[in-house]
């Protein structure tokens, strides 16, 4: 899903493609001082995992009853999933860069990535099989388990040179895969920062 959504969710705009750069960009803006953190604690992380559909809805209605139940391990929890998004940034943004992409941020990903394979199990969908998670083996850090692994996939399987930063100082910085057919995407979005950029540049040429 992309573009605009429901208002009443923790993020108003979904234009990653893919849902570890959805999560990156729960952050307004990032070529600019942040202005709004969209995850500033726990229930706001559930919010956005039911917002995209994460899991299961008895599988989010356990996760949020127990971070109800248990506010220290809900507010630990969602600090390392704060921490992990700025690691996947830094790691995406290295990409984007051309620059070496930073050990602390990949070593992140790995560590998640193992916890998040360890949760799963390998499950007959007939004649081929799919993991799924093992539910009764998730907890409250199942949400950086599940962005871990679509930061992998994205990292091992898609063209990373359509991994692209939507581009201060007129752009909000958020990043997005490019599945436009000749790679021509600029703007996180034509209608959030492109058509704003373009009223700007038109109002610029013609002042006075």
């Amino acid at each position: 899903m992309n573009g605009s959504v429901d208002g009443a969710w923790p993020v108003p705009f979904r234009f990653g493609g893919r849902l570890c750069l959805d999560f990156v960009n729960t952050v307004n803006s990032r070529s600019r001082p942040a202005t709004r953190d969209y995850l500033p604690d726990w229930a706001a992380l559930a919010g956005w995992c039911r917002q995209t559909a994460l899991f299961e809805a008895d599988v989010m209605a356990r996760l949020e009853k127990t971070g109800l139940h248990d506010g220290e391990g809900a507010t630990a929890a969602h600090r390392e999933a704060v921490a992990f998004r700025e690691a996947l940034y830094g790691l995406f943004k290295a990409l984007i860069d051309n620059e070496a992409v930073p050990g602390v941020s990949l070593s992140a990903l790995n560590e998640s990535l193992r916890a998040a394979r360890d949760r799963q199990v390998l499950a007959d969908a007939g004649r081929r099989f799919d993991w799924r998670w093992d539910a009764s083996r998730l907890d409250l850090a199942a949400p950086v388990h599940a962005v871990a692994l679509s930061a992998g996939a994205m990292l091992s399987q898609d063209d990373l040179g359509r991994l692209k930063e939507c581009p201060g100082p007129d752009g909000c910085g958020w990043l997005f895969f490019d599945e436009t057919r000749n790679g021509s995407r600029r703007w996180c979005s034509m209608d959030h920062c492109g058509g704003a950029a373009k009223a700007r540049r038109y109002a610029a040429r013609h002042a006075g």
